[in-house]
């Protein structure tokens, strides 16, 4: 079972939660010596991509996690108020509440803007952001919902789900292939949310003994969020493994 990467602003730490979820920390990384207010965090595969809001960056950090900082982009030109960021496989998205937008940023990373899109109609306070493979599912704090914009990006809501009767702080916001992993800073949660979306939620954990404050959570296995279907090896290399002789 793929493991639960998340974040916590109070202790400034990335945190690897056992599967999804159980009471086993694997392991935890301190990034206060770089940014004392962590935002948001993701797993593209290899590295760990995070955003930070008294800097304004987007970090690229090594692995699972190390104290390796791989590269970094200030966004405060952009928008004072970074907040979630995930990444496609390809480039990265995230949200700036400042100017109440989706973001895309290309590559990991550079200081282009591929595309944007004005979410402040919908809500007025968007907080955290993923991407399906598809879709994008991206969180607002003034409405308490889950929301699911077509594409990357535009004004096309998908669905919705109202979560304030669940925790009255929403933050982040993720998608395992099949369930919606999401964080409430209310009741100091992880939660997973049946499907994109419903009212069930399958499993919860709370995280306050840890942290106070839980900001960006989401999924280590990087292909069942996008939806890409995983590739045995290649059938030359079969009889290497003592298969199909």
């Amino acid at each position: 079972m793929a493991d639960t990467p998340w974040c916590g602003s109070n202790a400034g730490k990335q945190y690897l939660q056992s599967g999804q979820f159980t009471s086993t920390l694997k392991t935890s990384q301190s990034v206060v010596a770089v940014d004392s207010t962590i935002r948001g965090i993701t797993f593209d595969g290899t590295n760990s991509p995070w955003i930070a809001s008294t800097t304004g960056k987007l970090y690229l950090t090594s692995s699972q996690f190390t104290s390796t900082i791989k590269t970094s982009q200030s966004i405060i030109a952009i928008d004072t108020g970074a907040l979630g960021a995930t990444y496609d496989g390809t480039n990265t998205p995230w949200i700036g509440n400042s100017a109440d937008k989706l973001y895309l940023t290309s590559g990991q990373y550079s200081s282009t803007i591929k595309t944007s899109q004005s979410i402040s109609a919908i809500d007025s306070t968007p907080n955290g952001i993923s991407f399906d493979g598809t879709n994008t599912p991206w969180t607002g704090v003034a409405a308490g919902k889950l929301y699911l914009t077509s594409g990357q990006f535009s004004s096309t809501i998908k669905t919705s789900q109202s979560i304030s009767g669940v925790d009255a702080v929403i933050r982040d916001v993720s998608f395992d292939g099949t369930n919606t992993p999401w964080t409430g800073s209310s009741g100091q949660k992880l939660y997973l949310q049946s499907g994109q979306y419903t009212s069930t939620i399958k499993t919860s954990l709370s995280i306050s003994a840890i942290e106070i404050t839980p900001e960006g959570i989401c999924t280590n296995d990087f292909n069942a969020r996008l939806g890409i279907a995983d590739v045995g090896p290649p059938l030359g290399s079969l009889s290497l493994l003592g298969v199909g002789r």
